[in-house]
């Protein structure tokens, strides 16, 4: 992860400075904004050159990521314990002992070491951005203002949990598919590469002329054979140039979440998603005191889709600016009307928390109804797709064959 060295200035003049790991430079920047810091200078700081241990270890941390789930059990685990009298160090500690993710278990630890030292607990959680979001720092910041820090971890972990629902219905959905597929691919390539040849090999001491439907199935099998190696090497440079230019950039991010959103069908459950995370986020900032504008600005960076988060941050600006929510929402024609219609409401009757979780809600409800859909008939059509394909192929080996058998018959 980058490390960046920044220079601001606070409210009354005075400089501040400081250092730190930061998932990327607009990151660093949401941060100083949020602290009302005008930002001087911020330069990445370029130390010695990496040990390949240590880069594989950023890579595919020891422990394996931390998921979802385990963060929002930490946080109920946490906030019980501190709503019942717990002092935090011990909290931190007794939770601690107990996970099984070595990784998780490492860094509550260090974090308690940080509470220890005197730091605050958003300041010692804040020191690892790739495993507690600027979302959950927020949100530890704005517990830790009002001493609510218990009821601010309660609404988290229902956070968490609603997102780790959703992502899981999305996961189930598509693990058969995937499984289907992946079948598909394997018995393709076992046909080409030990079927085929053997019945080539066979025809071929005939010197008879074979079938077009048989010819075209050998010819298929014998230019994968032939140019396998180049294949392969295309297939990987292209799914590894598409990863890095969407990675590592914001046009190639653009185009794609862009390209998703409009595609048929698909597009319009995804973006029901993206929109349903959109509303519970901002829910749950709105709910623990964080202004709209700033919130806005957080929902955008944590959304996942570059389309929803420019939406999110011109909204922002907009606001700012002296336009209403609902107007400000409205102008970036990304949202649906539903959604615009219950914002509106929720400003004019001072209940937008309460209303965006209930339109959070319907969006999920209808997202987790058409995957059920899907499922249901996507299963089939892959399965047939399958046995049609096989069909084909077992037809056009065989084809020769059930010739001759006619042609001996009727000679007779």
């Amino acid at each position: 992860m980058p490390e960046f060295k920044y220079i601001t200035k606070n409210s009354s003049g005075k400089t501040v400075t400081g250092q730190g790991p930061f998932s990327s430079q607009k990151d660093l920047i949401i941060e100083l904004e949020r602290k009302n810091l005008t930002i001087v200078s911020i330069e990445e700081v370029h130390g010695e050159e990496k040990s390949f241990r240590k880069m594989i270890a950023e890579i595919a941390p020891r422990g394996g990521k931390i998921r979802t789930f385990e963060l929002a059990i930490f946080c109920k685990q946490l906030a019980t314990m501190l709503h019942g009298g717990v002092p935090i160090l011990n909290a931190i500690e007794s939770i601690a002992d107990e996970v099984k993710n070595p990784r998780f278990k490492k860094i509550l630890q260090r974090v308690n070491q940080d509470l220890s030292s005197g730091r605050s607990v958003s300041e010692s959680f804040k020191k690892y951005p790739d495993v507690f979001s600027i979302l959950f720092i927020s949100i530890l910041e704005a517990g830790e203002k009002v001493g609510a820090l218990d009821k601010m971890l309660t609404r988290l972990s229902n956070y968490l949990e609603s997102r780790d629902r959703l992502l899981k219905k999305i996961r189930s959905a598509t693990t058969y598919p995937t499984f289907i597929a992946g079948f598909f691919v394997f018995a393709i390539v076992i046909i080409t590469l030990f079927l085929i040849p053997r019945f080539q090999d066979i025809y071929a001491d005939f010197g008879a002329e074979l079938p077009a439907l048989t010819r075209l199935v050998f010819n298929t099998s014998n230019f994968l054979l032939r140019n396998m190696p180049i294949l392969i090497f295309l297939l990987v440079a292209g799914i590894f140039s598409l990863f890095v230019f969407v990675r590592h950039g914001k046009r190639g991010r653009t185009i794609l979440d862009s390209t998703v959103l409009r595609m048929p069908i698909l597009g319009d459950v995804i973006k029901k998603a993206a929109v349903s995370k959109f509303c519970r986020t901002l829910s749950t900032l709105l709910s623990e005191g964080i202004s709209v504008t700033e919130a806005l600005l957080l929902v955008g960076r944590t959304s996942g889709n570059v389309i929803i988060e420019n939406a999110s941050n011109s909204a922002s600006k907009l606001i700012v600016g002296g336009e209403t929510i609902p107007s400000a929402l409205k102008k970036m024609g990304v949202f649906p009307s539903l959604m615009l219609q219950m914002v509106s409401i929720g400003v004019d009757s001072g209940s937008l928390p309460e209303l965006l979780d209930k339109t959070a809600d319907f969006y999920e409800d209808q997202v987790d109804v058409f995957i059920s859909t899907m499922t249901t008939m996507i299963e089939p059509i892959l399965v047939v797709s399958l046995g049609a394909v096989i069909a084909f192929v077992v037809v056009a080996l065989y084809l020769p064959i059930f010739r001759l058998g006619t042609a001996i018959s009727g000679a007779q």
